[in-house]
């Protein structure tokens, strides 16, 4: 069996010897691996907070700079002296060199790819010093780029003479934190004589009560043997099918009929079983000599471009159709080492909640750890996978092909066998932003071989079952973003100052990018930001915007419709409230429009450090409000507004494919400058899955009468609970005029928790809670006279919860008649 010791302690690190000054660096210190130096720094007090203020302008030396790690090992006792010794860098960032015993043992230059290299020579019994380099990347890019010449890239273009995370050297949401370090495992391994080195696993088709699945085994060491591969697949602790392949090659294929499968579906489209497949190597005296086991999901992604003649872009899974409600996912911290299992588990668990059913890998940032995967496996969360390549052009001389290749290469092998991994994607914007800029012809792009010669070649051979597509946005039309085919980016919305009003117009067939901006939430500013400088107009808090006039668009389209307030607590409300009502407007124009429009993936899930940016959740996991706008417009069943022929119709969208909806609707007319309720009405409906039917008219005539108005919409189930509610309104927010409420606070307590009951005297709009140690399950809803509101609420402190420190944010209260 194979043996593996990790080289993760005993680490010390300092700045390289040429570095002229930091004396204080140039002394051994202990450090953290996996890490970076930025963390190690910041970890011995040798920094400040990196994200506090404007610390990021301090701290660019640490990334001009060269730093050495070193640690030292005896020869394992654990390990055979007659057999081989590898020595195994699983994450390297980005430019380094490694010595053992002051002989180079080999030079690196892409965080993306894993490292093996055999020291079994250079190995010594006692004190074997390990020496690893790291090149200042910014230098060695720069470096590159003075050699080969400056390229076409948004933001700083030599970011892409590197094979590094690209959101490292700054973007549009998040500060230029180009990092060094030991970011992935180190160990030491010795294997048998035979080995598996790969494992994957395929559904090739599915029928009624039958899946036929293959699994293909990448063994080495096995010529001239006899070995059996020992197979098998378990569900519940209960074996499904057992197999034995006893003509064991370098590459055994498999293939195994499965009666009555389980099949894994996206969360609410179904179930996610997980199969147990393990696989096991045996040589000729019946010793196992290697096993491996993965969990698994058989399902069967197909991503549909053409029907009945007509373009498409459209998600079947088990060969049924499914809308894609996504979220885009960055790194969730500048600093990759910080990025927990509880992060990921937190952050992917809240897409889920939010009604989530892809996540989108942007390719600015880094192919995940194996445990992100596995979650969005057992979530039941779909992943669009993109390449790391985006928003520039890219190397493509046959050295640089060849990192590429392997790095490809390694992550596919990786990851395929993932059920919730369902499409391959070239890379993010790098055709579309050639064309808008530089020149009609996407082929004279440097790297377009990369996106449609080379990756597509490997998929066709290590990963040919799943969809790939070479770029987003991308289709068959010569604009790479036109809505006349493939999927878009609805970036005319927000960045080219285009309201989100305007989203009418909108007629893609997939919406794999669109957002609006809001800030942090008030206690993630308080530890970004002194004081004195929360303000809605600081140039520090303005700082934390990283878009170029992206604090000009906050302002300009908040005052196209809300109130203004630059009180700061109410600034964070209102513009938050702002980004949600964007969000909710988007979303529900392509849901009403899903005989067309097939998905929506929101721009972002969340951020990397206290930003103003697109996130619906900020970088201390807090949602923000739009996160809960978001959340209920993603639910199966919604009620739009449509006016046309002379009545508002309201439509109901029911995305639960096997479910037909029962319940009622309740319609309230509410007049606008009282607050009085001046008609109700009440109907039964249903509806059939996947279906957007008219199940109610209110005619324009009969509205007109009442002037100024508020027309509400409550869709409620069988069991009386309200399932969606939402707002009709001839006006903008900011034109209309409300009164005051005045909205009862009580708590409720109970053994497992707690909850907050508010009620109404009058219609209250888009109700926000605040305390500064709780988080809420519910925010920005819309709450009736007479109804109790019961909000469940978490205690992130051992501070006592009392009503005093409740704080209610009403736009009732910005718009007092």
């Amino acid at each position: 069996m194979k043996k593996k010791i990790e080289l993760n302690n005993n680490w010390h690190f300092k700045i390289g010897d040429e570095i002229t000054g930091y004396i204080q660096f140039k002394k051994w210190k202990k450090c953290v691996v996996p890490g970076t130096v930025h963390t190690d720094l910041l970890k011995l007090g040798l920094i400040e907070d990196p994200f506090y203020e404007d610390n990021e302008l301090e701290l660019r030396w640490i990334s001009d700079s060269d730093w050495i790690y070193r640690n030292v090992f005896d020869y394992p006792d654990e390990f055979e002296k007659e057999s081989p010794v590898i020595l195994v860098f699983d994450g390297l960032d980005t430019i380094a060199e490694a010595r053992l015993n002051n002989e180079s043992i080999g030079k690196f230059d892409n965080m993306f790819r894993r490292y093996e290299i055999d020291i079994t020579s250079r190995l010594k019994e006692k004190n074997n010093e390990l020496e690893i380099k790291f090149g200042s990347p910014t230098k060695f890019a720069k470096s590159q780029e003075e050699k080969y010449g400056k390229m076409y890239v948004e933001l700083n273009t030599e970011r892409v003479y590197t094979r590094k995370a690209q959101y490292s050297f700054g973007w549009d949401w998040g500060p230029y934190f180009p990092t060094m370090g030991i970011w992935k495992p180190i160990y030491l391994l010795q294997k048998t004589n035979a080995s598996i080195t790969n494992l994957k696993f395929s559904t090739i088709n599915i029928s009624e009560n039958k899946a036929m699945v293959e699994i293909t085994n990448n063994i080495e060491g096995v010529e001239g043997s006899n070995f059996i591969l020992d197979i098998s697949l378990s569900l519940d602790d209960k074996v499904i099918i057992k197999k034995s392949v006893t003509k064991v090659s370098n590459e055994s294929r498999v293939r195994i009929e499965i009666n009555n499968p389980k099949l894994w579906w996206p969360c609410c489209s179904g179930s996610q079983p997980l199969y147990n497949l393990t696989v096991k190597l045996i040589n000729e005296n019946k010793q196992v000599i290697d096993v491996k086991t993965k969990k698994v999901g058989v399902r069967i992604v197909k991503l549909l471009l053409k029907e009945n003649g007509n373009n498409t872009f459209k998600f079947l899974i088990n060969n049924k159709e499914i809308f894609i409600r996504g979220a885009n996912w960055i790194p969730p911290d500048s600093f990759l080492s910080r990025v927990t299992k509880d992060k990921y588990l937190k952050l992917l668990s809240l897409a889920k909640k939010a009604n989530c059913n892809m996540i989108r890998v942007w390719g600015g940032g880094v192919y995940e750890q194996d445990f992100f995967y596995e979650l969005c496996d057992w979530l039941g969360l779909l992943v669009w996978q993109d390449f790391m390549f985006t928003c520039g052009s890219y190397p493509d001389d046959s050295r640089f092909l060849e990192n590429v290749k392997n790095e490809v290469i390694q992550n596919v092998e990786r990851l395929q066998y993932h059920p919730s991994i369902s499409l391959w994607c070239g890379n993010n914007e790098c055709e579309w932003l050639w064309y808008q800029n530089i020149d009609k012809d996407i082929k004279k792009l440097p790297g377009y071989k990369i996106y449609h010669e080379l990756i597509p070649d490997i998929l066709n051979e290590i990963d040919p079952m799943l969809n790939y597509w070479s770029s987003s946005p991308f289709g068959n039309d010569e604009d790479p973003n036109d809505q006349s085919s493939g999927n878009t980016h609805q970036w005319n919305i927000w960045s080219n100052w285009v309201d989100y009003s305007e989203v009418k117009n909108d007629n893609s067939l997939f919406v794999s990018e669109f957002g609006f901006q809001a800030p942090a939430n008030i206690e993630t500013w308080e530890d970004a930001l002194q004081k004195e400088n929360l303000q809605c107009n600081n140039s520090l808090f303005a700082f934390h915007n990283k878009q170029v006039k992206g604090q000009e668009r906050i302002f300009q389209f908040l005052s196209e419709n809300l109130p203004i307030s630059n009180e700061w607590n109410d600034f964070i409300y209102l513009t938050q409230l702002n980004q949600g009502l964007a969000l909710k407007t988007c979303i529900e124009h392509w849901r009403s429009h899903s005989l067309r429009t097939n998905g929506a993936i929101i721009w972002q899930l969340n951020d990397c450090w206290p930003a103003v940016s697109w996130s619906i959740i900020d970088s201390d996991l807090k949602p923000k409000l739009s996160y809960y706008f978001v959340r209920d417009v993603f639910l199966p069943q919604i009620i739009s507004f449509s006016n046309e022929d002379s009545c508002v119709k309201l439509n109901l969208n029911n995305h639960c494919k096997e479910e037909t909806f029962y319940g009622f609707l309740k319609v309230h007319i509410i007049r606008q400058q009282t607050g009085e309720i001046i008609e109700e009405y009440e109907e039964k409906v249903s509806l059939n899955g996947h279906k957007n039917n008219v199940i109610y008219n209110v005619s324009t005539s009969k509205l007109d009468k009442y002037s100024n108005y508020v027309l509400l919409a409550s869709l409620f189930n069988e069991k009386s609970e309200l399932v969606y509610r939402n707002f009709y309104i001839k006006q903008k927010w900011k034109h209309i005029k409300l009164p005051k409420p005045t909205i009862d606070v009580k708590f409720e307590s109970k053994p497992d928790t707690g909850y907050i009951c508010l009620r109404s005297d009058l219609p209250s709009f888009f109700v926000d809670i605040h305390h500064p140690h709780l988080n809420f399950s519910d925010r920005g809803f819309i709450l009736l006279p007479g109804e109790e509101k019961k909000i469940k609420i978490v205690n992130n402190s051992e501070v006592p919860v009392t009503t005093d420190k409740i704080k209610l944010f009403v736009l009732n209260n910005y718009l007092d008649s």
